[in-house]
């Protein structure tokens, strides 16, 4: 089996440095020099020191919906209601009004967060009396059960922002104990586990290229080129990664599997996964090309334990499609060199 998920703890650290800038602040400093045995220590680390960091700066609030039976009329009445129970008799109506309150969705998942992971045996001891001791701040929050839906329903702004990597750690590791505890198959487990890191590597991919290059970066969605300009039911392009420079713009799409090449029987040739191909020169395809703009593609791997990975540059139509797949499990430097020296295949 093709494995892919043994980065070193220290890798999935800087990985997260890049991703999230929030992690340079000062008071994660001494994380950086720290040596963790497995993931949920730093994962938990992070949270014993960032739920705090997020108390002292004040809970965020926003406006919530409240609907009860009062004997004061706030907000809107609703006389369906006030109808149906009948609550006149005990001289009350039932009304709607909003709350300013911390009593929200990402108060909730944090409470909730505080409270699995105070319980957990897989956390030590210590982390664990600290996670417990944190609950108080939250007595006006209610509690919900965690489920890994919860985070696709968050929504962040300006307000708000600063919660969303400790929101998003809680989802590691919430995930990583989730997968610990499961009875599901090693291969299931294996599928999950790759699900989970992919969406810190395209994060990391992106904010690294932000950071250590001049290139122009983004990731914007690519609108279908229609002839008729109906486009009901398209599916949407969403880039990973676009990078430009001067008259050159390189599309990245970056991939986190198990297996990177497809083989169609034991012992036969490896083959580019053709959705992946197809994906990327629909892509490129579907760019709007500006004057003498050039266009090209990149195909991102993270390198598997397999004999053959993918190191292939394509034209096709005109098109330079680049498929190549990045060891994460080597020193850190080396990570920062090949993804730069992937760019200069294309820009140089």
């Amino acid at each position: 089996m093709e494995r892919n998920n043994n980065i070193p703890i220290r890798n999935i650290y800087y990985m997260l440095s890049y991703a999230y800038q929030t992690l340079h602040l000062s008071e994660y400093k001494q994380i950086g020099t720290e040596k963790f045995e497995n993931v949920e220590e730093l994962y938990s680390e992070i949270l014993a020191i960032g739920i705090p960091v997020l108390i002292r700066g004040g809970l965020v609030k926003d406006y919530i919906s409240i609907e009860e039976d009062s004997n004061v009329i706030k907000g809107k009445i609703d006389f369906n209601s006030t109808l149906n129970k009948n609550t006149l008799i005990i001289k009350k109506v039932s009304v709607v009004y909003d709350d300013f309150s911390e009593n929200i969705l990402l108060n909730q998942i944090i409470k909730a967060t505080l409270v699995y992971l105070s319980r957990s045996n897989k956390i030590n001891k210590k982390t664990r009396r600290i996670f417990y001791g944190l609950l108080p701040y939250f007595t006006e929050v209610s509690d919900i059960e965690l489920n890994l839906n919860l985070w696709k329903n968050l929504k962040y702004n300006r307000q708000n922002i600063r919660y969303q990597f400790i929101v998003d750690v809680c989802r590691y590791l919430y995930e990583q104990l989730l997968l610990d505890e499961s009875s599901t198959s090693q291969r299931m487990k294996e599928v999950q586990e790759e699900q989970r890191l992919w969406s810190l590597y395209e994060k990391f991919i992106y904010a690294f290229f932000r950071r250590e290059t001049e290139f122009n970066v983004s990731h914007p969605q690519i609108q279908w080129i229609v002839d008729d300009e109906f486009i009901d039911a398209l599916p949407i392009m969403q880039t990973d990664l676009v990078l430009r420079k001067d008259k050159k713009t390189l599309i990245v799409d970056a991939k986190f599997y198990s297996e990177n090449m497809a083989v169609r029987f034991e012992g036969g040739i490896p083959k580019q996964v053709s959705s992946n191909l197809y994906q990327m020169f629909t892509y490129i395809n579907n760019w709007k090309k500006q004057r003498d703009e050039t266009v090209a593609g990149m195909i991102l791997y993270a390198r598997t334990t397999a004999l053959n990975q993918p190191n292939h540059i394509y034209s096709i139509k005109g098109n330079q499609i680049l498929i190549v797949s990045l060891d994460l499990q080597q020193d850190f430097n080396g990570i920062k060199e090949n993804l730069i020296a992937y760019a200069k295949q294309f820009f140089e």
